[in-house]
Formats: C-alpha cells, structure tokens, sequence
C-alpha cells in the first residue's frame, strides 16, 4: 500500500479527468503531480524549443531527469499523480523497435524499477470513445500535442498502449484497470472510494 495513487493510460482515456474529479471529492487531501514525482519541468522546456534536442544530447537528459525524479522524492502526504513520463516513453520505444533504441530501453526500464510502489489504476477506453473525446478537445480550441496526434494512427496507437499496459502490470502487479468507456467520472469516483488500495495511507 502507497501514499501514492498512481492513474495512468494512453492518451484520452480519462485518467487525468478522473483525478479531477477525486480532487474535487475530497478536497486539499492530495498532491497532485504529473507525469513527475517532483515538480519537474525539464521536458516541458524542451517541448517548448522549436526544434528538438539531438539523441546525443537528449537521451542522458531525460535520464538524468528521471533519477533526479527518483532521488528528490520524499514521501509526505498522499499524491494523486497523473501517470509517469517513462510508461509511455518506454512503449513508444518498443513500438519503433529500432536496434538504436535497445539500449536506452534496457537503461529506462532499470530505472522505472528505482521509483517507490504505487498503488496503480491503469485507465483505458474504446478508440471510438478516444476519438470522440479528441474531437470535443479540438473544437474547443484546446491544446493538441503531438503525443495526442498518435491517436489518429489507430493501429500504431494500439501496439504502443499494449505496451504501456504489459509495462504497467509487470511494475506494478496489483493494478486495477479501469475501462471509462460506459461510466460517467462521478461514477468511476464512487467505485474508486471503495478501493481498499486507494483507501490506505490516507
């Protein structure tokens, strides 16, 4: 059990919807992180550049972000993080399977063993729901990522999240999966607060 309380999942599954709504359920009770432990903004300032980093230069980078993650977390009160930047960087990697990549992959999933236990729900829905939801996104005029565009190759989506999942429930056997596709967030919440998983170390 963990004051860590992990939502992960590809893109527009509702994870970070889902962490919303606990938030506002029960108020000033958790921290609440993206894609870091710590408060990170690294590969934020690198999105940012209008041209990416070289590999050179890029890949010790991100791992020495990733142990500055792991070393500066201190366990306080409970955290609400919003996935982990490594899952899916992990699993577009293994999608690519290029000789290149094997062993900076072999180099992250070392690492990914050095963050603390998580009490993990890994969130998934249809691909017609996540189009759906992509849409709603784009007509609102809300910001799309390249990472989001991934969506639109349905079966280079597929093979990245059956990936992440593998990944997921290897690093954290005791992971519940949450389907959002049928379930409204309130009720996905209700089920949530009855987690024995979720309700210790609170």
């Amino acid at each position: 059990m963990s004051k860590i309380k992990m939502f992960c999942g590809m893109d527009f599954s509702g994870k970070s919807t889902i962490i919303k709504a606990i938030n506002e359920t029960m108020p000033g009770v958790f921290k609440i992180q993206k894609k870091f432990l710590t408060s990170i903004d690294t590969i934020q300032k690198v999105r940012q550049r209008d041209s990416w980093l070289p590999a050179e230069e890029w890949k010790p980078l991100l791992q020495n972000t990733i142990k500055k993650d792991i070393a500066d977390y201190r366990e306080s009160g409970p955290i609400l993080q919003d996935s982990l930047w490594i899952l899916k960087y992990i699993a577009t990697k293994l999608e690519k399977n290029s000789p290149e990549d094997y062993d900076e992959i072999e180099q992250l999933k070392k690492l990914l063993e050095e963050y603390p236990d998580m009490d993990c729900f890994y969130v998934t829905a249809s691909i017609e729901e996540r189009i759906r939801r992509f849409n709603l996104r784009a007509s609102l005029g809300e910001e799309i990522t390249g990472s989001d565009k991934l969506l639109l190759s349905t079966d280079k989506f597929e093979k990245v999240e059956e990936f992440y999942k593998n990944i997921v429930l290897k690093r954290f056997p005791n992971t519940k999966i949450i389907d959002t596709t049928y379930i409204t967030p309130e009720k996905i919440v209700q089920n949530i607060m009855q987690d024995n998983n979720f309700l210790s170390d609170l």
